[in-house]
């Protein structure tokens, strides 16, 4: 009994030994399980370092911007002919209206909700260093006979015969093309920015004043 008690201890000692031993033999180079963690969080670190350098960055872009459309002059009475330039949150552009004319109650099958039409032509200028997209510069533009009043936009999409303003303009580069709206009677109207875009600051404003007499019939 004792001999086998004596067996038993051992064979216990043994077994420590030999697993003890085991642990040992792991590889001193082998990296700890949490490594692999510690490089995703180095990396997301960075990452998001980044991000909050590409956003101050935009946020300083859009400041200045802002500081310039605040400093830009008003051009409130242009004629026919004459050049307005634009600084607005989209870039900066000349706008020429070079004619305008009545078209009357219904034209090109399209009735009036008021009592006319009336057509420009326009040419602008891109004087950015980006592209801009014709249609969104005219989309913020609106004719009106009450310079206190709201105005109408643009509905050259819906005339065969109005040419209108599409696709990109390159820095540097000009499009011509329309502009019509429904109107009332009136022996002078206004073409400008829409009022909305001024009072949110996206825009100095820009208004040619365009009189009966300096209309084509």
């Amino acid at each position: 009994m004792k001999k086998s008690f004596i067996f038993s201890i051992l064979t216990l000692a043994l077994l420590l030994i030999v697993g003890a031993c085991g642990d040992n033999n792991i590889p001193k180079d082998e990296k700890p399980a949490n490594d692999g963690d510690t490089t995703n969080q180095q990396t997301e670190n960075e990452e998001n370092n980044g991000t909050k350098q590409d956003t101050s960055d935009s946020d300083d872009d859009l400041s200045s911007l802002l500081d310039a459309i605040e400093e830009a002059d008003d051009q409130l009475n242009l004629s026919l002919g004459e050049t307005g330039s634009f600084v607005t949150t989209l870039g900066t552009y000349d706008m020429t209206v070079t004619s305008a004319e009545i078209k009357g109650y219904e034209f090109d099958g399209n009735e009036s909700e008021l009592d006319t039409w009336v057509l420009l032509d326009v040419t602008i200028k891109n004087t950015s260093e980006e592209p801009l997209v014709a249609e969104d510069l005219m989309e913020s533009m609106e004719l009106t006979e009450d310079e206190e009043g709201s105005g109408y936009m643009d509905a050259s999409g819906a005339f065969d015969s109005v040419q209108e303003f599409q696709g990109e303009i390159a820095p540097g580069q000009e499009q011509s093309a329309q502009f019509i709206a429904y109107a009332y009677e009136s022996d002078t109207y206004y073409f400008r920015k829409s009022s909305g875009n001024v009072a949110g600051g996206s825009s100095n404003q820009v208004m040619w004043k365009i009189t009966e007499n300096d209309m084509k019939q």
